[in-house]
């Protein structure tokens, strides 16, 4: 007897959830709480780590293959392509809260978030994130590669909450 289904139930769950919510506030943070209870059933999240290159990548908060960071988790520390990419490779499904306006002196920062959106992008992860503001919004002061290489996170962040990329990764 086959159990495959043709429907995949957790993408059912995600075509409906908001997937950008700002700006930051109790209504937001109410809202991708909403949207964790609903992708992972209500199951206890746990906290879990990523092993590389013998050190550990803390996961806050994972269950039923997704996983919730805060911006701070993924960008305020020294994180690279490979250890997002762990993440990526891991969890069909990305929850990132409280994603500031940038400013020139969070260079750090943003070249993360650059890094971590491409890898998300690339690997077809979903993304539920809660920002301060919408994704052009998020850096009012574009200069030179890294201005370039933001307007292309823009781009790729709308992509990211179009019906198309939500059904492009196989859960």
């Amino acid at each position: 007897m086959s159990l495959d289904s043709r429907t995949d139930y957790r993408l059912e769950k995600t075509r409906s959830l908001p997937v950008w919510l700002t700006p930051l506030g109790p209504e937001t943070d109410a809202g991708i709480d909403a949207a964790w209870h609903k992708l992972t059933d209500g199951v206890t999240p746990r906290a879990e780590s990523i092993e590389m290159k013998g050190r550990e990548v803390p996961v806050p908060a994972a269950a039923l293959g997704a996983a919730r960071f805060s911006f701070r988790d993924l960008c305020e520390k020294p994180l690279g392509a490979s250890d997002y990419l762990a993440i990526a490779e891991r969890y069909p499904t990305v929850f990132i809260e409280h994603i500031p306006v940038l400013s020139p002196q969070q260079g750090n920062e943003t070249k993360r978030f650059i890094n971590l959106v491409d890898t998300l992008y690339d690997n077809k992860v979903r993304l539920v994130a809660s920002a301060e503001a919408m994704p052009e919004q998020l850096l009012p002061v574009r200069r030179g590669t890294t201005g370039f290489e933001f307007d292309r996170t823009v781009s790729r962040l709308f992509e990211m909450r179009s019906q198309d990329y939500l059904e492009s990764r196989e859960s």
